[in-house]
């Protein structure tokens, strides 16, 4: 089980490695008066709180990594996000849909991993001297460790600052 994580994360980093600088590079963020990276407060399980952060790489795709704690866990976690503007047009700002696939590693003393999927709704603000968003998500998750596995359902809410 330690050789299949420690190659996840090897992956995993060198994935984000390989896409992210050259895509930052070009801005493309929805989020008016901010950068195409945001940083704050997530608020769910698993976990309590934690800082989240969100990295578009495009209009559409974005990296959400966070580091969860609370209710004696430390938690690394990672999705990779799809936003869809089509369903829901409020007055003013944005309000995407985004759907998403991610991982999350318990590094506590026995190792976990879990595989997640991710379900939710942001709201991005339309004031350039507010770049901020806030959303609220759905993640069900399966958990594999110890020989054993198990299905959870959370629920999270957060909000960014974008740089």
């Amino acid at each position: 089980m330690k050789v299949v994580m420690k190659w996840f994360m090897v992956a995993l980093t060198l994935i984000s490695l390989a896409i992210i600088p050259g895509r930052l590079m070009a801005g493309d963020s929805p989020i008016k008066g901010g950068g195409p990276f945001g940083l704050g407060l997530e608020l769910g399980d698993p976990g309590t709180w934690g800082a989240v952060g969100k990295f578009w790489i495009d209009r559409q795709d974005a990296l959400q990594p966070a580091v969860k704690l609370g209710n004696g866990l430390a938690l690394l976690q990672c999705d990779y996000l799809w936003h869809t503007y089509d369903v829901i047009h409020p007055n003013q700002g944005l309000m995407p849909l985004y759907f998403g696939a991610g991982a999350d590693l318990s590094i506590q003393t026995n190792v976990t991993v879990g595989a997640r999927g991710v379900v939710g709704i942001t709201y991005l603000f339309d004031r350039v001297n507010i770049p901020v968003d806030i959303y609220v998500q759905v993640v069900p998750e399966i958990w594999f460790g110890s020989g054993a596995s198990a299905f959870f359902v959370y629920g999270d809410l957060g909000a960014r600052y974008y740089f």
